[in-house]
């Protein structure tokens, strides 16, 4: 492994120093052969200026005198000297009187001697290039003897040779650098094992920490701890830095498993919290199955583990039932322990003698009061109904006023005053009165229904819970509390539960018990809600011995409830349609109520049965159909909604 790293740091190293080098050898040799092409080539054209002005000058007379053979000793002379190509010596007329060409003049130099021949004299000596097949490429100067009336004398200066200097000394240079370069190798050798061992250990190590569990007693290796001695750069400090992230992180995960331990122990207490504080209020309903002259339902949601919301009911004696709903003030914890002790104390000073609302908020305050060194607060609705006649006497302390449901109207109870529990003794509380009738609800609440917020911080506000409650009428009790805790949700869809909700519903049957044959059904706005709303129709005429009633309801609710959710919105959203159904021997009364545009069916013209039914207006037949088969229609619109009343009776065979 040691091996590999070490290799592949080795190779980078390597890599960049031979493309370093390479460019700088290649920047180098090509400006050192520039340069030494231009110094040699001057060099040597200045030499053959200075041989073929020396030979024109000294050999004039001979020239004259027509001594070739003193002409010809004269340029073999100079054959020899380093550089010198060729030499000869043409007369006036262009001819080659002198060579030292082997074994003749090649005909280059004859078509240069007779451009040499137009060219203008004018005493200096002509430089130019010349090229030879076989011999190569050459300086070419050619000189005047007596102004060009004796001749001229011509020098080649082979380039060939001042190639093999320049390669000579870029070989030489190159040899040099290459040596160079053999030493910058072993020496980036030896600083890239310097640096690459302690990255190796301190990348195992890396590698190592994956699988330790940090545990305190872990140590860290000696060559880690000794790498910040050893090298005081920034491998040592890189050192340090993994030495302290260890340390740290020991640290930090044995703080952690604290944390989680305390954590765990709390959630776990919070769990038994919770179920002691959701066992302290009633869960089992209907909790009085024998009782018939009420319905009561309740439920808490709490926003936390626990919280400080309750609710409570018992008898007082045989005919009064006592019931209240109450919020304390903060939430979590707290708030349950609070909450624990205003229950357990209402429970005991609601069982006394005289137990009246005011009486028993009186009494509960003062206990609170006593030692509330906390200085919480806990606010009440107290009420105590006489099953027999529908009397309710109620006391608020401080609390939501509830609402009265009666015959579809939603109505809140006459506020009494009062100050929340808790906050000082001398506070007098009233009691209001109210009679129920016979199918009417109390609806009690508290604010974590109307102040539950949406994702744009509104509130769903005590009008939104008015007019879910108008909504209602025909439910029973846990439906009721169910649709209002539905709606608070939907509500508050992607929003975290900023409080308890917390809801009681009773509902008043009368001193008998209400007439049983009554029928409530909410239906979506979905045609698949028609199977099952015929199969409740059928099951509630038939449990009452209207069977005879079955077919027409199905086929009018059919109808009807059809046409609601094909004509009766265009929004694509959902929407709910109630079906109230009532049984008076031999009379049947059905409620179609729904949030859809507003259509009165008894407006709508009956159709003219004399038509073919193709030409019939669309919705027309069906109007008919409904009228033909009910005794009596009825239509409402209220809070935005239609009411569609309809009434029918056994008919005798």
């Amino acid at each position: 492994m040691d091996k590999v790293k070490t290799s592949r740091l080795f190779t980078k190293t390597l890599i960049l120093i031979v493309i370093l080098f390479g460019v700088i050898a290649m920047a180098t040799s090509i400006l050192a052969g520039w340069t030494l092409y231009r110094s040699l080539t001057m060099e040597y054209r200045s030499k053959g200026i200075a041989i073929a002005k020396g030979i024109a000058d000294s050999s004039a007379e001979i020239l004259l005198d027509r001594d070739l053979a003193t002409v010809q000793a004269v340029i073999d002379q100079f054959d020899e000297i380093d550089g010198v190509g060729y030499v000869f010596v043409s007369d006036a007329r262009g001819e080659v009187v002198a060579h030292t060409f082997v074994p003749a003049v090649p005909k280059e130099v004859l078509a240069l001697i007779k451009k040499t021949k137009t060219s203008p004299v004018t005493g200096d000596a002509v430089t130019t290039t010349l090229k030879i097949e076989q011999l190569g490429d050459f300086i070419h100067i050619y000189a005047p003897i007596l102004a060009g009336v004796a001749g001229f004398v011509h020098v080649g200066m082979d380039q060939s040779f001042i190639r093999a200097q320049i390669w000579s000394t870029v070989a030489k240079q190159q040899g040099l650098m290459f040596t160079i370069f053999i030493l910058s190798i072993v020496l980036a050798y030896i600083l890239v094992n310097r640096i690459s061992r302690p990255l190796k250990q301190l990348a195992d190590y890396t590698l190592s920490l994956a699988s330790q569990d940090f545990a305190p007693a872990a140590d860290i290796p000696p060559e880690i701890v000794a790498l910040p001695q050893k090298s005081k750069d920034e491998i040592g400090k890189l050192a340090e830095s993994f030495i302290h992230m260890k340390q740290t992180l020991q640290r930090y995960l044995k703080d952690l498993k604290e944390t989680t331990a305390t954590k765990e122990r709390i959630e776990s207490e919070l769990k038994i919290a919770h179920e002691i504080q959701m066992s302290m209020v009633p869960k089992t309903f209907p909790p009085f199955p024998d009782r018939r002259e009420f319905d009561i339902y309740a439920t808490l949601v709490p926003a936390r583990e626990v919280g400080g919301d309750f609710y409570d009911f018992f008898f007082v004696d045989e005919q009064r039932l006592c019931f209240a709903i109450g919020d304390v003030s903060g939430k979590g914890v707290p708030a349950s322990l609070f909450m624990a002790l205003t229950k357990t104390m209402f429970r005991a000073t609601g069982g006394r003698e005289n137990a009246t609302p005011e009486i028993i908020l009186s009494r509960l305050n003062g206990e609170i009061c006593r030692d509330n060194e906390s200085c919480m607060f806990v606010t009440v609705f107290c009420c105590v109904l006489d099953i027999r006649t529908g009397q309710l006497a109620y006391s608020n302390a401080g609390h939501n006023p509830p609402y009265v449901l009666s015959n579809g109207a939603v109505m809140a109870l006459p506020k009494t005053g009062g100050m929340a529990l808790g906050v000082t003794e001398a506070v007098n509380f009233r009691a209001g009165q109210l009679l129920l009738k016979p199918g009417d609800q109390l609806v009690l609440y508290t604010d974590g229904v109307t102040e539950a917020m949406d994702k744009d911080n509104q509130l769903f506000s005590v009008s939104r819970l008015e007019t879910i409650l108008r909504s209602v009428n025909g439910l029973n009790s846990k439906a009721v509390i169910e649709k209002v805790v539905k709606e608070v949700q939907r509500f508050s869809t992607g929003v975290p539960q900023s409080d308890d909700i917390t809801l009681l519903v009773l509902g008043y049957m009368g001193p008998n018990g209400i007439d049983q044959h009554t029928l409530s059904v909410m239906l979506k706005n979905d045609l698949s809600e028609l199977q099952r709303l015929n199969q409740i129709v059928t099951e509630f005429a038939d449990r009452r011995g209207a069977s005879e009633l079955v077919f027409r309801l199905t086929l009018v609710l059919e109808e009807i409830i059809t046409n609601v959710i094909s004509y009766g919105y265009d929004d694509g959203l959902e929407h709910e349609i109630l079906v109230r159904l009532s049984w008076k021997d031999p009379n049947m009364k059905v409620e179609v109520e729904d949030d859809g545009r507003p259509f009165n069916p008894l407006k709508a013209p009956p159709p003219d049965m004399g038509k073919p039914l193709t030409e019939m207006k669309v919705g027309g037949l069906g109007i008919h159909f409904v009228r033909e088969k009910m005794d009596e229609l009825e239509y409402r619109r209220e809070n935005d909604r239609n009411l569609l009343i309809l009434k029918t009776k056994i008919r005798e065979s």
